[in-house]
């Protein structure tokens, strides 16, 4: 008997909010001289956040600088520091836990791929119980203050195929990012969907995604 894949975006999804925005913010409220840095490139940034494409970039610039000469031990206490906190918030999407739980209770093989930073991603899973549920995420050099690996877009597909999954049955996400997590699914299913992200999704699809609307609350 094949075993069923499902493929499930964190951010958004599980978390609702971008979880390692949320450590670049921790950061720079503590670090005002990172704020000025910042700043000073404000304007080649705002140009850059008026191209959609480029848009991506900047928030990967903005994110990397927050945590840019930490040394790797200092930010992983950081990121399972944050995760704990977030994993008691009221933002954990527990709809889309209990799906994922109910899932793994069915003999799926369910994968979080997310462009989130992989130790703080892990804890975050560790704190709402999706510890079973296997892990595909982004690599940060925090010192060099970049990411060895991007786990975003195409390559969310590519780090999936290293990881040994070509195709699954199901994917959730609630970014059009991941259309190609969608196009490699037989049932592409976004989460939390306003009309007009359905709409775009389908276009370039080909084809009608299904829309489900998980809520986020405190633990259950």
């Amino acid at each position: 008997m094949t075993t069923r894949t499902a493929v499930v975006d964190l951010d958004g999804v599980l978390y609702a909010a971008d979880t390692f925005a949320t450590l670049a913010i921790h950061r720079y409220r503590r670090s005002p001289g990172r704020v000025l840095a910042v700043a000073a490139s404000a304007p080649r940034l705002a140009w850059a956040w008026r191209h959609e494409h480029l848009r991506p970039g900047v928030l990967r610039r903005l994110a990397t600088r927050a945590v840019a000469g930490m040394e790797q031990s200092a930010y992983d206490a950081l990121a399972r520091q944050l995760a704990k906190e977030m994993a008691r918030s009221a933002r954990v999407v527990w709809d889309g836990v209990s799906v994922l739980r109910g899932l793994r209770d069915a003999g799926w093989r369910v994968i979080v791929a997310t462009a989130s930073e992989h130790e703080l991603a892990s804890a975050y899973l560790r704190g709402i119980g999706l510890d079973a549920v296997e892990l595909v995420a982004s690599h940060l050099d925090p010192t060099a203050g970049r990411f060895v690996v991007h786990n975003h877009g195409t390559e969310k597909v590519r780090q999936l195929e290293l990881a040994g999954c070509t195709r699954w049955d199901l994917a959730y996400t609630d970014s059009l990012s991941d259309l190609p997590l969608l196009a490699h699914a037989t049932r592409p299913v976004l989460v939390n969907a306003n009309s007009t992200l359905a709409r775009k999704a389908a276009d370039r699809l080909g084809i009608e995604p299904e829309v489900v609307l998980w809520s986020a609350g405190r633990s259950r």
